[in-house]
């Protein structure tokens, strides 16, 4: 049957199933033209175009003409460009005014052929064939169409009328999953303004909706689904017929759309549009309950509507995490500000005032203020006077009630209406599930505030999708159970966050699998997820025993679910104590409630539950959350105020409801509690409490920690007991407040089963900043610190508290009561958590002995800042005997056993900041391995040539040598050790004799290992050097000359001699120890233009070694349907380049129609950081073209090859490939040099002519111009360096208005006085008090001081970083850049100055943290000395030098550059390293050149040309 809708006074919408034949006849019928053209995709085209083009040409007279054309699909092409071509085609074939058009497709076709019907032949008739969901019920009604530019969506359009509008459910049937749930997002968002009904029908069938996609036949679903369309369309057509050009009424269609925009304008084209209008009406509506026009509930219903059909609700969604990209709120608000459906600079925002209705007939004026507030990921409050009158508020229900009611009403029979039932995430995703386990319906009333459940009668099965509990502890507790006692057949996966991973269930699996029950750990032991077998007999019951002693939940799970088990259930709780009883004894009275009476067994821990069904009684009240009525109650303790609580009182069953009397009172507040409502009134100063036990309400332990943070009296310390189980919640809570209340400047300390506070006066309270409160993904943290942050004086600036998202865990309008309830101000702030925030887990090194652990260890240690930790040593300290010594009394076997225990118990002592070097044999054991497998923090393979491991095992006898051939060992090893660890250390061969020049080098490699795999991303560059040979060795005399310039190099693996892991590794060892040059790790294949043709998964294994190794770039091909990008185990910090090659330059770079290079950008800009598309260039225009590609795309490698294609190297932006004059064959066709790309950017003016000085007095031999010209010449660069001799600051005013001048170096005497005419000074400027480089910027001239970096390069390039003494010899301005340098050296404990006049010394000293000492007194014995001389050579004569005459090591630098051997220089001990002070020079000159140029230096050539010329 076919439905038909009204709009405009015309009945021109169809609704139906199966309508191609009745398209075509009512268009033949009712729209007579000469020609018809059918215009969709290519996606389309391929199920529907045949069919409606033959039935239309059945229909129609054989002297009309039937046309079609064919687009490239998605948003990309609905431009400017593709309307263009489209009316040049018609054109092409004689179409005229009588011409109707037919958009076949989705909402990018009906919008591009809509406005190109609208301005063809000044208009013709279009006809909407909607074929996705989304154009359906939105863009194909109402007329108005549109192209994108780059400014935004849909700026340039018009509104035109289509003649029909044929809406056929049998196109749904093709469309993807996704494309359908893009569409329900429009859905939902009408009835969410329009009608509550339809929002029902909605909230209440998305399983049967949902079973439609893929062409699933179901009557029942699919007259639902019409009647879904025809709702949503016909609601549509009212609003479009009574404001048909968007003066008022249409705009509520608006709804999401305003914020949605803006974060589509980000997230395309990875997010679609649906997708990203579900998040803006979540937005939307948390701005309308923000403004108090939308109570919670509507909030809470709209947010699991959207989730339910699988749509993204927030930011922070894993479908929106994965794509990597970055949404800031100023961004967000700038794109809305050229939104078309805002009025000038106001944000026209759709506000509702519950589900169905909003809150004016149009859109509503909101201020970006309230938006931002909103929006941002962190909230400030700041601090203000507080009111003084009584404060009446109701908190939300019991999170703990809630969820058990809900579980007990879905599993029980009859309809039952929850009263009061907490609207949040955790009660959201325990809804979601009940859904798909039980298939309850339920209905909203009295505006949602009571929930209507027709419970199950304990009917189970098994959900068709996994259960995602986010970070619900509660849901994902009682939920195993409820799983667990599915007595059909099938596995139901329950998982959640990261977080919810690492929270333990253990105890309640073990009990339940002794039960019968078959549930498996899927990743780590005792943790998420789970996949949980049915048995077919589900709960066996019987006698079951649970330990109780780390969390009530698990109790509460086997109560709430025995009654359904296969025989009646006696529970006995095990273990030292059962912690939180009252939750236990609420679980049980609830039980009550519903009909199932449980008795205790007096004197025991045992529970006798009996076998039956819950009798959901006709109403339950599910009473208000006592854990969150502490922070309005602790906000008038901290501020002084006074606030009733209405909906909590002392005949609570909840344990928390005590807080007022036990905590506040104690703390001396005044306290009035009734039945129902409690109210307290703060006092002038809070009272410690010595000891306090709160067993019993744990989880408002927190609350009363930030009280007690300013509690004043007596020694000001508060001592929390009885809340150990506050250590496996959302985190582990004490530890997490004693970590930010030290931020505060707040002292705590950890109790064995609580926490001890001293307490701080008010105004001696620190702001945590820069980063604010990080709370750890925690409700209760997140409103603790909210409630302290009211305690501040109104002179300190606001707290920012992170995270703010995560109350919506218990109290989703936290926020807003903090706001509009108790009147605290609040600021949006756009601030994330900073990673080094969260912990740093362990490291731990496994591999051959021999292979450098020992070394590898200690060093990474180092650089980490961590501890070190040899399990041998610890091995050998705990059984009391050495390794060899245990082995004549054990065997192997026995030893393999106790060292995977020791190492067990190491990680659970040592969890952070601790490299645990593990023996070459941990591996041997099945067990061990899998301690290691389950490892969730770094473990590093270290490996070197395994001859270099012999050579060294012949050598050390103090360990026992294999009983076996080590080459068998090592063969038996190598794939233990690959599939243990997650990073591989190929530590390099020595390329001298000096071992100790070797593990130094090995460390500085190291160091840049650990910083791409644990700390930082690389930074993008300008040019990376194409090596192409086949054995690194082969380029290791000229590596430096090749490299001069470049920012990276990249290694292609394909044209090494072989591809073998092993070789590939030791040849990336190789570079590394060559070069300190990030890498591009590169393997490219025949058919794009390289030589690797050893298949995909030879591919793959490379590739993911690349990020094992820690290589800072990866280059990924292109493949479809991107099986190698999926496949890829990434690092933390390697960036990807998803490259294409096309090596003959067929593919067009733009096309609407067909493959392009474009529609590759897209598809790998999703999936990469860096896209590469590489093309060949067969005429010069095609350099040109690939400029017009760039437009509005994010920078990465667009080139073509050839001779011809040069332009397009010169014009690239980043990562350009280079070769250099020394490599014998070019990587690619048409690769250039860097000095050849400068040059040509000189010759086409892209690089203009710059002038650069030296400046001060005398100044005639300085080195400085044949540093910088050898540098410029060397590169290209049209820049020249000279010297303007001269005491008088002016001069070099003078030269800087020169607009050909771009900087100076600035010499003695006038390095004080460039201070003055610097608009801008860096910090070491600042600090250091000169500027030796001046740099002209935009904003005017930036004061540098680089000298200070000629000492620490210099200091950095020769010495290990281990503890050591800096020592200063001089007082002077150079003396102050050599303080500064050692106080930036971390591993520098202790600095020394020595002066002649020891008064300048002394003052010296107290600015840069350093000590005077006589010269006798500056070495100190055992540790390693930096001496940096700046006193004059001619001044060193009459210095006792005799203090240099030492055993331990050392390294002195001369700042004096002439002579080259200094006395200072000379009196230092031979096995100590000298640095004269030309080498200085050429250090800070390097570090001049780059700030000037952006161009990496050309060491090799300046260093050569500046030695020669001194």
């Amino acid at each position: 049957m076919i439905s038909h809708l009204s709009i405009l006074g015309q009945e021109s919408i169809h609704v139906g199933d199966n309508m191609t034949a009745f398209i075509a006849q009512e268009t033949a019928k009712t729209v007579v033209c000469s020609a018809y053209v059918v215009v969709t995709d290519e996606n389309v085209a391929q199920y529907h175009l045949e069919p409606l083009v033959e039935e239309l040409k059945k229909a129609l007279d054989p002297s009309k003409r039937v046309l079609q054309f064919i687009l490239a699909p998605g948003e990309l092409h609905k431009t400017r460009e593709t309307k263009a071509m489209l009316e040049d085609w018609m054109l092409s074939q004689k179409c005229t005014r009588d011409t109707c058009i037919l958009a076949l497709g989705g909402g990018v076709i009906g919008d591009l052929v809509g406005f190109t019907a609208a301005t063809f032949m000044r208009g013709v008739p279009v006809i909407q064939v909607p074929t996705t969901l989304l154009a359906m019920v939105d863009s194909s009604v109402g007329g108005k169409t549109a192209i994108d530019t780059p400014h935004g969506k849909n700026l340039i359009g018009a509104f035109h009328q289509p003649r029909h509008i044929f809406m056929d459910t049998q196109y749904l049937k093709t469309l993807p999953k996704r494309e359908f749930v893009n569409g329900m997002a429009e859905v939902i968002k009408t009835a969410a303004i329009w009608s509550e009904e339809d929002f029902e029908m909605l909230e209440n069938n998305a399983v049967k909706i949902l079973n439609l996609v893929g062409g699933a036949h179901d009557p029942a679903s699919e007259e639902l689904l019409v009647k879904v369309i025809l709702g949503s369309a016909g609601v549509k057509a009212h609003v479009v017929t009574v404001d048909e050009k968007e003066t008022g009424l249409r705009g509520l269609l608006n709804f999401g759309h305003s914020v949605g925009h803006a974060i589509e304008a980000i997230l395309f084209p990875e997010m679609l549009h649906g997708e990203c209008v579900s998040i803006g009406m979540v937005k939307e509506a948390e701005i309308s309950r923000h403004l108090g026009h939308l109570n919670n509930v509507s909030v809470g219903r709209l947010v699991r509507c959207l989730t339910a059909y699988g749509l993204p609700v927030s930011l922070e969604d894993k479908m929106v995490k994965r794509i990597k990209k970055e949404t800031p709120v100023d961004q967000l608000l700038e794109i809305m500000k050229v939104d078309k459906k805002n009025q000038g600079d106001r944000k026209r925002i759709v506000l509702l005032e519950r589900i169905g209705k909003t809150v004016e007939p149009k859109a509503s004026f909101v201020s970006d203020s309230v938006i931002r507030t909103i929006l941002s990921p962190s909230m400030q409050i700041v601090p203000k006077s507080i009111q003084e009158e009584v404060i009446r508020l109701k908190v939300p229900g019991s999170k703990s009630i809630s969820n058990r009611a809900l579980v007990m009403a879905a599993l029980g029979s009859g309809p039952c209406r929850l009263r009061g039932l907490l609207h949040s995430d955790d009660v959201q995703v325990m809804l979601d599930s009940l859904q798909k386990l039980v298939g309850i319906s339920f209905a909203w009333e009295d505006n949602g505030e009571t929930l209507l459940i027709n419970g199950g009668g304990g009917r189970l099965s098994v959900p068709s999708s996994e259960l995602y509990l986010g970070n619900a502890g509660t849901a994902a507790r009682f939920l195993t159970t409820v799983c667990a006692s599915i007595k059909g057949s099938g596995t139901t996966i329950v998982t959640g966050n990261a977080r919810m991973k690492q929270r333990p269930i253990g105890p309640l699996v073990e009990s339940l699998n002794n039960n019968g029950c078959k549930i498996k750990y899927m990743e780590s032991n005792g943790c998420l997820p789970l996949a949980i077998e049915a048995s077919g007999k589900g709960l066996v019951g019987g006698e079951i025993k649970l330990s109780a002693s780390v969390s009530s939940q698990y109790v509460s799970s086997i109560l709430i679910s025995a009654p359904y088990a296969a025989q009646p259930v006696v529970l006995d709780l095990t273990g030292d104590a059962v912690v939180s009883q009252p939750y236990i004894d609420m679980t049980i009275a609830m039980m009550a409630s519903f009909g199932v009476q449980v008795e205790r067994i007096e004197g025991t821990n045992k529970y006798k539950i009996p076998q039956g069904v819950y009798k959901n009684p006709a109403e339950y009240l599910v009473e208000a959350d006592a854990s969150s009525a502490t922070y309005p109650l602790a906000f008038a303790a901290i501020t002084g105020s006074t606030v009733l609580v209405e909906n909590i009182g002392k005949e609570s069953l909840q344990g928390d409801s005590q807080f007022a009397i036990q905590v506040l009172e104690a703390m001396g507040c005044t306290v009035e509690q009734t039945a129902f409502t409690t109210k307290v009134t703060g006092p002038s100063n809070l009272k410690p409490i010595p000891l306090i036990d709160m067993e019993t309400m744990t989880d408002a332990f927190m609350t009363a920690t930030v009280l007690a943070a300013v509690a004043q009296g007596g020694d000001n310390v508060t001592k929390i007991v009885g809340i150990a189980n506050q250590r496996v919640k959302e985190c582990n809570r004490i530890a997490a407040m004693v970590e930010q209340l030290d931020r505060f400047g707040v002292h705590c300390s950890e109790l064995p089963d609580g926490i001890q506070i001293h307490g701080k006066q008010r105004q001696q309270l620190k702001v945590p900043n820069p980063n604010g409160v990080f709370c750890y993904d925690d409700h209760r943290i997140a409103m603790s610190f909210s409630v302290l942050s009211c305690a501040f004086p109104q002179d300190k600036p606001g707290v920012v508290v992170m995270e703010k998202k995560c109350v919506e865990k218990t109290w989703p309008s936290w926020w807003d009561c903090l706001k509009n309830t108790l009147k605290v101000d609040l600021v949006g702030v756009d601030q994330h958590p900073h990673e080094q925030q969260q912990s740093n887990p362990s490291i731990i090194l496994i591999g051959m002995r021999g292979a450098g652990k020992t070394h590898t260890g200690r060093a990474a240690a180092r650089h980490l800042n961590y501890r070190f930790v040899d399990m041998d040593q610890v091995f050998e300290e705990n059984v009391q005997q050495t390794i060899p010594e245990y082995l004549k009394t054990h065997s192997w076997d026995e030893f393999r056993q106790q060292e995977g225990e020791f190492l067990k118990q190491t990680i659970a002592k040592c969890p952070e900041s601790t490299v645990i070097a593990c023996g070459g044999g941990i591996v041997e054991l099945e067990a061990s391995r899998k301690i290691l497998k389950q490892y969730a923090g770094p473990v590093i393979h270290v490996t070197r040539d395994i001859e270099a491991i012999e050579r060294y095992l012949n050598i050390d006898k103090t360990r026992p040598m294999y009983g076996e051939d080590m080459r068998q060992v090592w063969e038996r090893r190598r794939p233990f050790y690959s599939e243990c660890s997650n990073m591989e250390f190929v530590s390099p061969n020595p390329l001298t004799d000096s071992l100790e020049s070797h593990w130094k080098q090995v460390a500085e490699i190291l160091g840049r290992f650990l910083d791409i795999q644990l700390l930082r991303k690389p930074k993008i560059a300008s040019y990376f050097v194409s090596l192409t040979c086949a054995r690194v060795e082969e380029i290791q005399p000229i590596i430096d000359q090749m490299t001069e310039g470049a920012d990276a190099i990249e290694l292609r693996v394909d044209l090494l001699a072989s591809q073998e892991p092993q070789f590939v590794g030791h040849q990336l060892a190789l570079l590394r120890q060559l070069s300190p040059l990030p890498i591009v790790f590169t393997v490219r294949t025949k058919e794009q233009g390289g030589r690797f043709d050893k298949g995909h998964d030879k591919m793959l294994e490379l590739l993911n070694l690349a990020f094992k190794w820690g290589c800072e770039f990866v280059d990924v091909e292109f493949t479809a349907p991107y099986e190698r990008f999926d496949a890829l185990k990434r690092n933390k910090n390697s960036l990807v380049i998803g490259s294409f090659h096309d090596p003959t330059g067929k593919l067009p770079w733009m096309s609407p129609v067909g493959q392009s290079m474009e529609r590759i950008y897209y598809d790998l800009n999703s999936r990469s950081d860096i896209v590469k598309l590489i093309g060949y260039c067969n005429k010069f225009e095609d350099n040109f073209v690939v400029q017009d590609f760039k437009k509005n795309k994010k920078p990465g490698i667009f080139i073509v090859m050839g001779p011809l294609g040069r332009l397009s190297r010169v014009l690239n932006d980043v990562l350009t490939p280079v070769t250099h004059p020394s490599i014998p064959i070019a990587a690619a066709p048409g690769q250039v040099s860097i000095q050849e790309i400068n040059q040509m950017k000189t010759e086409l003016g892209v690089h203009q002519k710059k002038k650069f000085y030296l400046t001060g007095k005398p100044i005639s031999t300085s080195l400085s111009p044949v540093l910088h010209n050898t540098g410029f010449k060397t590169l290209g660069l049209p820049y020249e360096y000279g010297l303007a001799e001269s005491d008088d600051i002016r001069v070099i005013q003078k030269l800087l208005e020169d607009p050909l001048v771009y900087g100076s170096s600035v010499t003695i005497p006038l390095k004080l006085d460039a201070l003055k005419i610097s608009n801008r000074l860096t910090e070491a400027a600042q600090k250091i008090g000169a500027v030796n480089t001046l740099i002209k910027q935009d904003d005017g001239i930036l004061g540098d001081n680089t000298d200070w970096i000629g000492i620490q390069q210099s200091v950095l390039q020769h010495l290990e970083p281990k503890p050591s003494v800096g020592v200063v010899l001089g007082a002077g301005g150079t003396a102050r850049a050599a303080l500064y340098a050692l106080n930036q050296l971390p591993f520098v404990e202790k600095i020394k100055i020595w002066n002649r006049t020891e008064t300048k010394a002394q003052d010296l000293a107290k600015e840069f943290s350093a000590s005077f000492s006589q010269l006798k007194d500056l070495v100190e014995e055992g540790k390693q000395v930096i001496v940096i001389g700046t006193v004059p050579a001619d001044a060193q004569h009459g210095m006792d030098l005799g203090f240099l005459k030492t055993n331990v090591s050392g390294l002195v630098i001369d700042m004096a550059y002439r002579p080259q051997h200094t006395p200072l220089l000379q009196s230092a001990p031979d096995h100590w390293t000298k640095i004269p002070g030309v080498q200085v020079l050429l250090e800070q000159g390097y570090e001049q050149f780059e700030r000037w140029t952006g161009h990496k230096s050309p060491r090799k050539s300046i260093h050569e040309q500046v030695w020669k010329a001194y």
